[in-house]
């Protein structure tokens, strides 16, 4: 295949207007998660069959255990990169049930979605490969964490509630 060939840089500029601002990525077998679903429904395929997630299913999958695991890494992990991470997944799970996945597909329209909500999205969320330390992250986001997990511990309510019919 002539993409191993290529440096991505060298390959990309075999598609006019696509600038430096391009993420490829290749998956074998997506998992039933909100990245794959970002992904897969914002995405643009370049190559291959197309793919198809359950959105509905994915949130289902987050909401049963992920919320929990991610509330328990922000408050007792002692790496900055997954206090930073689990917040931020968790504000973007809430922004995708709120808004929809569209609505929430990158950071400017996840905080947009969570600002019609009340909550202001701390800016030291945004780059989690390199965030602040420890105590700035969770000074600053314990109390959206607090608001956050209030929502999806109702959202997840009304779930168990509507299936267990």
């Amino acid at each position: 295949m002539s993409i191993l060939r290529y440096s991505w840089k060298n390959y990309l500029r075999r598609f006019p207007g696509w600038g430096d601002n391009v993420d490829l990525q290749v998956f074998r077998k997506p998992r039933n998660t909100l990245f794959f679903v970002y992904v897969i429904k914002t995405g643009r395929l370049i190559y291959g069959n197309p793919l198809d997630i359950d959105v509905n299913s994915a949130i289902r999958n987050e909401l049963g255990g992920m919320i929990d695991e991610r509330e328990f890494l922000f408050l007792n992990s002692d790496d900055e990169v997954m206090v930073c991470k689990s917040l931020k997944e968790l504000m973007f799970l809430l922004a995708a049930i709120k808004c929809g996945i569209y609505e929430s597909s990158n950071w400017y329209r996840m905080a947009r979605c969570l600002s019609g909500l009340g909550i202001n999205v701390p800016v030291e969320f945004k780059h989690c490969l390199k965030p602040p330390g420890i105590d700035v992250l969770r000074s600053v986001g314990e109390p959206i964490l607090n608001r956050v997990m209030q929502e999806l511990k109702t959202i997840r309510q009304v779930m168990e509630h509507n299936y267990s019919l």
